[in-house]
């Protein structure tokens, strides 16, 4: 299969710029920029980011509860809600779950709500066909139970029904006993992962994980250059940016120089491409 090239737009990323602790170009700019200059098929794969603000939308909307609804999901709130009464366009999974929350017998009643919704969506993100995608999603998705394993064995917390178990290593680690969960071979950052752990400041070791994600997407796009996989890398990290900006704005410059230092020492633009609307 033919891949999109997007030259000019990836060439152009370094230009977002930081003034006064403010980044100049959004997460929410950059996407309907995205949304204009990508192929349907590849912002489609950006949607998926942001099912997450459809989750917390669906859960709010079914359960009730009292607090504003996100507008940055895939779906709009008014759609969603109306979809509720009668799914139709819905992703499966979204669906699965409507269906299990109103019905007698759920499908898992073992499991909260929230637990259950995230199980079948991380279900669903694994199935997807593009690799760069199903590797984040797969890495994020054992980075949570890992973390979540860990913290409930050194605090002596029971964490069996909290395990997103939509994998098969989520099994092996809900029941292992030993201290890397019998990951070591699986995960080469589990040894990073045990150290990142025991650091006490807290923001420092929020950090740490940040950057394991970090790093973790720059290994994947190691031979990725000017595809969708670049961009939506970029995104991701432009959202940890800013996340950072708010939490510790020290950090957050920190990430930005080191975003803007790795583009313009990755990707030299080709001479050989002489077009105007970034796509080949």
């Amino acid at each position: 299969m033919i891949r999109n090239k997007y030259y000019y737009l990836v060439a152009g990323l370094p230009e977002i710029t930081l003034e006064q602790g403010k980044l100049q170009f959004s997460t929410e700019q950059l996407r309907e920029e995205l949304k204009q200059d990508l192929s349907p098929e590849d912002f489609r794969l950006f949607e998926m980011l942001f099912l997450a603000e459809d989750n917390s939308n669906l859960l709010s909307l079914l359960l009730k509860e009292d607090r504003p609804l996100s507008a940055k999901g895939v779906y709009q709130p008014e759609m969603l809600a109306a979809e509720i009464k009668e799914p139709r366009t819905l992703m499966n999974y979204m669906r699965l779950f409507i269906e299990s929350l109103s019905a007698e017998n759920r499908l898992y009643p073992s499991l909260s709500p929230q637990n259950e919704l995230t199980l079948l969506y991380y279900r669903e993100m694994l199935e997807v066909k593009n690799n760069f995608m199903r590797s984040w999603f797969g890495f994020e998705l054992n980075l949570r139970n890992v973390l979540l394993v860990l913290s409930a064995k050194k605090n002596g917390l029971p964490y069996e029904n909290q395990v997103i178990a939509a994998n098969s290593l989520a099994d092996s680690m809900r029941r292992s006993s030993a201290r890397d969960l019998g990951l070591a071979s699986e995960w080469p950052w589990i040894d990073r992962l045990l150290q990142i752990i025991e650091i006490p400041d807290l923001l420092q070791r929020e950090k740490a994980i940040d950057m394991l994600r970090w790093n973790f997407l720059d290994e994947q796009n190691t031979f990725n250059y000017f595809t969708v996989e670049v961009l939506i890398a970029f995104y991701i990290k432009l959202g940890i940016i800013e996340r950072w900006l708010r939490l510790d704005p020290a950090t957050g410059e920190e990430l930005f120089r080191n975003l803007l230092g790795t583009l313009q020492n990755s990707y030299e633009f080709p001479n050989e491409f002489n077009i105007k609307d970034g796509r080949k």
